[in-house]
C-alpha cells in the first residue's frame, strides 16, 4: 500500500519537476528525485546511481543497472533488470528480463517473460505472459499464466501454472507441489526434482469454461496496454508540447502526404531489414531496425490517435491539460472501437500510417501548411477624406 500511495500522491508533481529539470538533465533522459524516489521517463531512461528510495521508470528500452533500496515499477517496450532490488517489483513490457536477485515479491507481465540464471525473487512471484521461463531462483510461491511456460530452475516453495504446454527442464528443483491445468501433459525431464509431487489438471483451453477468462485476460491486457500508451503520450505533451504540436498538425494539415510516406515506410523498412541481413556489413543495422521496429509501430499508433484528438482539442502547444484529456479519450474510443470486426482493424492501420507518416515529415523538418484569414477591408466613414484619415497625431505640450 505504501508503494501505491507513493504512486498517486506524487504522480502530479513528478510532471512538475520533471519539466522544471529536463533541460539539465541527461541527453534523451527526463528524470527527477523526490524524497529519495526516482523518477524517470525517455529514451533508455535509468538512474545514474543508486536509488535510496521507490523507482519509477517508463522507458522504450529500460535496463535498470543501478540498484533500488525500494519497491519499483518498471514500463517499457524492452525491460531488463540487471541490478538489486530490495523491495518488491513491478515490470510490464513487450519483453521482460529479470537478472539481479529482487529480495520482496516479482510481479512480471508481457508478451515474453523470463526470470534468468541469475534472477531470484525471494517472495512471492507471479508472472503472466505469451511465453514465460523460469532459469532462476523463485522464493516462496510462483503462479505463472501463459500460453507456454519452460520451467528449469528452482522454487523453495508451491507452484502453480496454468498454461497450453509446459516444459520441464532437468535442473528444475521444486521443494513444494507443483499443480499443472493445461490441454496437455508437461514435458518433463527425468533428472527434475519436484518433491512434493506434480498435480496434472486437464482443461481444455477451447471449451466454455475457459472462454470468460480469456476474455478478462484479453480486456486487461488491453486497458494495460492503451494505459502504457497514454501515459507516454502525456508525458511527451507535457514535456515536448511544441515539438509534439507540429507533429500533429503535419498529420492534419498534410494527411496525403502522412498516408503516403507512411505506407512506404512501412513497406519498405522489412525489405531494407531482409537486404541488409544479407550483407555482413549491414547485419548490426538491420538487427537494430528489427528490434526497434514494433515501437516505431507503436508510436506511430499513438501519434496518429494524438493527430485527431488535437483536432478537436485546438492543438496549441500552451493548451497541454485539454490535449491530454482528449488524447486518453482518444484511446478510450479506440480501445473500444478495435472489437468491431474490420473496421476496428482498418481505422486502427489508418492511424498507425498517418503518425508514421507524421513522425517521418517531422523529422525530416517539413512544415506544416497555415491557413490565414482574410480581412474585409473597412471603408472610411462617410463625410471623411481619404487625407484626413491619415492626420498625424499631434501632442500637447503641458
Amino acid at each position: 500500500m505504501r508503494f501505491w500511495w507513493r504512486a498517486g500522491t506524487w504522480l502530479w508533481l513528478v510532471f512538475a519537476t520533471l519539466m522544471a529539470q529536463a533541460a539539465d538533465g541527461r541527453p534523451g533522459i527526463h528524470e527527477a528525485i523526490v524524497a529519495g524516489v526516482y523518477y524517470g521517463a525517455g529514451e533508455q531512461a535509468s538512474p545514474a546511481g543508486p536509488v535510496e528510495g521507490d523507482a519509477f521508470i517508463v522507458s522504450p528500452y529500460l535496463n535498470l543497472t543501478q540498484p533500488v533500496k525500494g519497491d519499483a515499477l518498471l514500463a517499457g517496450g524492452g525491460v531488463l533488470i540487471s541490478a538489486p532490488v530490495a523491495g518488491n517489483l513491478y515490470g510490464m513490457g513487450g519483453s521482460v528480463l529479470l537478472e539481479s536477485p529482487i529480495r520482496g515479491n516479482g510481479r512480471l507481465t508481457g508478451g515474453r517473460v523470463e526470470i534468468g540464471a541469475l534472477g531470484t525473487v525471494a517472495g512471492k512471484t507471479t508472472l503472466v505472459g505469451g511465453r514465460v521461463s523460469v532459469l532462476g531462483k523463485a522464493g516462496q510461491q510462483l503462479t505463472v499464466f501463459a500460453e507456454h511456460v519452460t520451467l528449469d530452475g528452482e522454487v523453495d516453495g508451491n507452484v502453480t501454472i496454468a498454461a497450453r504446454t509446459l516444459a520441464i527442464g532437468p535442473h528444475t528443483r521444486v521443494k513444494g507441489r507443483l499443480t499443472y491445468r493445461g490441454s496437455q501433459p508437461a514435458q518433463s525431464d527425468p533428472a527434475a526434482v519436484i518433491i512434493g509431487g506434480m498435480n496434472y489438471l486437464s482443461f481444455d483451453f477451447e471449451e466454455e469454461t475457459y472462454q470468460p477468462v480469456a476474455k478478462v485476460v484479453a480486456w486487461v491486457g488491453a486497458i494495460a496496454f492503451t494505459a502504457g500508451l497514454f501515459l507516454i503520450g502525456m508525458l511527451a505533451i507535457l514535456l515536448a508540447p511544441g515539438w509534439t504540436e507540429h507533429m500533429s498538425r503535419l498529420g492534419r494539415r498534410r494527411p496525403m502526404s502522412s498516408l503516403g510516406l507512411g505506407l512506404v515506410v512501412i513497406v519498405c523498412v522489412p525489405i531494407a531489414v531482409v537486404l541488409l541481413m544479407l550483407t555482413i556489413v549491414g547485419i548490426p543495422l538491420a538487427l537494430m531496425l528489427l528490434m526497434a521496429w514494433p515501437m516505431i509501430l507503436l508510436l506511430g499508433y499513438l501519434a496518429g490517435v494524438m493527430a485527431v484528438s488535437d483536432a478537436i482539442a485546438g492543438p496549441r502547444a500552451e493548451a497541454k491539460g485539454r490535449r491530454v484529456f482528449l488524447l486518453a479519450m482518444g484511446l478510450g474510443v479506440m480501445l473500444l472501437f478495435a472489437r468491431v470486426p474490420i473496421a476496428g482493424w482498418a481505422i486502427g492501420m489508418l492511424l498507425v500510417i498517418l503518425g508514421i507518416g507524421a513522425m517521418a515529415l517531422n523529422a525530416m523538418g517539413a512544415v506544416a501548411p497555415v491557413r490565414i484569414k482574410k480581412q474585409t477591408p473597412v471603408a472610411p466613414e462617410a463625410g471623411k477624406s481619404e487625407l484626413a484619415s491619415r492626420q498625424e497625431p499631434t501632442f500637447r505640450k503641458e
